[in-house]
């Protein structure tokens, strides 16, 4: 028999646990003793997990550059512990599912209390579900409680101990106490994929760890300012671009890299800087490579830009170092031209015996594309690209001390030079006529293709409206989670917009709507998204304008929260060019059983309650939708 007690993000059962919506906090800390005394925790908020003087808990989490921190103060009638501690007594749990490159890898620490004269505290590691083996490196100190029966628990595991423990702020995780006192309660048969309230198959569900200070504080602090607050990093790079041997932290978040660190800029704030790009999802791949050979790296970064005439993707080194990035070198390694065909190369970083490492091109191959029908100009700004029927099969280039290099050629033994052509008779040739613009259709078969929709597929959701440009109208498409914008407005009718709505699955994203709340005569996009965080779910609306260079967002408020057969529900009304927010009925839930906080890490504007707030209008003003 046992007792499991869960924290779940907001709620674990009604007043029992009031916690932030957006996930765990983990506080920055400086000078904590693991004694177990908590002493040193006097300032930090404690979040109960369970009620009761048997098997429940409250719990802090810290960090600093080297590990976590852990302290709780369990309250149990009776403490259940052998000599090896294993899988079948009492401990504090926490799971923590680290990214991979597909999907996330997770693991639970076992923290297990000592016993006075009979065993000292331990912990354990074990990946996820399974039985714990001992864990070395971690201090853990068990202490008495100042009132009750139990005990404090106080425990520092090292980053190093934990298996992908360098991308620990990426972490989704749960903490839970476990019981197996034979007083407990009887244990819930569960299906088999549900491990103490956690499901093995659905680790993304679980809440993210929210770090306070450090790079974590610096990157809230920069999408904060720049209305970003919902964004997550695309990539999220380690390693020493700042020269002094401390690894900085670079974030590719929206279409902006974000650099921090300790030795960065004197550790005193970030360095920002926005990529020549439309939209996020067009940073295809970035790395950090020491390509100079002075023990520090660069940013290799891939962009994928369009113009009216197709796009490029292209391979470009940065340095980071200086007080705002710089490009390297650059080379291009993708070009479509639109409605015609593609042609790629391949790059590759080869390591030298000595020296920096040689960056290496190959022509790859062409689609729909040939010598005869491609009539593209090299670029001005980058290397040009290898063409399969060019005269250069590969390159190599190396860092020279001013700049990248060629250093060897390998010709393309299918290369055959071009015949002159016989002077036509009957004067001068004429000018090709101007391409007309694609139609709409063409655009959307495009964008299709690109982004993978298969053939035939309904759009979710279809607007028209004048989002953009002059008057004329633009239709917007929401495929899946994929929205694409067409039109008039739209780079002259020659291209399309696109943007990945930043949902779990398709099925979160609950409407989407057209609708002037600026007052500009131009419609804003209106995207309603769920959020689930454990039992509770809540509803944001998300306000997007539509310009040529993207989706600006210009306002998020939360308007629906649930759990259970509970619920508060606002009421939406735009009209008039403005945006009025009503806090509409409540159901199970009033001013005494309402026990959440709102984190001021949290993007959204708060839900709007019944009992205390009064309808909210929303006014453009200085690029946002503020009340």
């Amino acid at each position: 028999m046992r007792k499991l007690l869960l924290f779940a993000a907001l709620v674990s059962a009604p007043g029992l646990v009031s916690a932030q919506a957006a996930g765990i906090r983990v506080v920055e800390v400086e000078g904590v003793r693991v004694d177990g005394s908590l002493g040193d925790w006097r300032g930090a908020r404690f979040t109960p997990v369970g009620e009761g003087t048997d098997a429940s808990m409250r719990f802090a989490l810290g960090h600093d550059d080297e590990g976590l921190y852990v302290a709780a103060m369990v309250f149990d009638d009776r403490l259940v512990r052998t000599s090896s501690p294993g899988g079948r007594e009492d401990a504090v749990i926490l799971t923590l599912a680290m990214p991979q490159r597909r999907g996330r890898r997770a693991v639970d620490v076992f923290l297990f209390a000592g016993v006075p004269g009979r065993g000292a505290a331990s912990a354990g590691l074990a990946p996820f579900g399974r039985g714990p083996r001992a864990l070395s490196g971690v201090r853990i100190v068990e202490g008495p409680l100042r009132r009750g029966r139990g005990y404090a628990l106080e425990a520092f595991v090292p980053f190093s101990s934990l298996p992908g423990g360098e991308r620990w702020e990426q972490a989704r995780a749960n903490i839970r106490y476990r019981d197996v006192d034979s007083e407990a309660h009887p244990q819930v048969e569960a299906e088999p994929a549900l491990i103490d309230g956690v499901d093995a198959r659905h680790l993304d569900r679980l809440v993210p760890l929210m770090p306070s200070g450090g790079a974590s504080g610096a990157l809230d602090e920069f999408l904060n300012a720049r209305g970003l607050g919902a964004a997550r990093p695309s990539h999220d790079l380690r390693g020493d671009v700042a020269e002094d041997d401390r690894p900085e932290r670079v974030f590719v978040v929206d279409r902006y890299l974000v650099i921090t660190g300790p030795g960065y800029r004197g550790g005193s704030g970030y360095g920002y800087h926005q990529l020549p790009i439309e939209r996020a999802s067009d940073v295809r791949d970035a790395e950090l490579r020491d390509l100079t050979g002075d023990g520090t790296r660069e940013l290799v970064i891939v962009l994928r830009q369009r113009n009216p005439q197709g796009e490029r993707d292209l391979w470009q080194v940065m340095d980071l170092s200086g007080e705002s990035p710089r490009a390297l070198f650059g080379i291009e390694i993708r070009k479509e031209v639109r409605g015609a065909g593609s042609v790629e190369a391949r790059v590759r970083i080869r390591r030298a015996r000595r020296g920096p490492p040689e960056i290496e091109v190959r022509a790859h191959r062409a689609q729909g594309l040939d010598a005869t029908s491609y009539q593209e100009s090299p670029a001005a700004d980058a290397e040009p690209m290898l063409l399969p029927w060019g005269p250069v099969r590969a390159r190599r280039y190396r860092w020279s001390g001013r700049g990248f290099e060629r250093t060897t050629e390998q010709a393309n033994p299918r290369y055959r030079p071009p015949t002159p052509e016989a002077p036509s008779r009957g004067g001068t040739p004429q000018a090709s006529a101007e391409p007309s613009a694609p139609t709409e259709e063409q655009l959307l078969a495009e964008f299709r293709r690109q982004a993978g929709v298969r053939r035939g597929a309904r759009a979710r959701f279809r607007m028209q409206a004048n989002f953009a440009g002059d008057r004329a109208d633009e239709t917007a498409h929401v495929y899946g989670a994929q929205l694409v914008v067409v039109g008039p407005g739209i780079q002259g009718g020659r291209s399309y917009l696109t943007y990945g709505i930043p949902v779990p699955s398709a099925e979160d994203l609950v409407d989407v709507s057209a609708a002037d709340v600026t007052g500009d005569g131009r419609a804003e996009l209106l995207f309603r998204v769920r959020q689930r965080f454990g039992e509770v779910t809540r509803e944001v609306l998300a306000v997007h304008q539509v310009t040529e260079q993207g989706f600006p967002r210009v306002l998020e408020v939360e308007v629906k929260r649930t759990q259970g057969d509970r619920s508060i529900e606002n009421q939406v009304l735009t009209r008039r060019g403005r945006l009025e927010i009503r806090p509409g009925r409540a159901r199970g839930w009033d001013a005494q059983s309402w026990t959440f906080t709102r984190s001021p890490q949290d993007s959204a504007e708060p839900l709007l309650l019944p009992w205390q707030d009064r309808a909210v209008r929303y006014r453009f003003r200085g690029g946002r939708l503020s009340r």
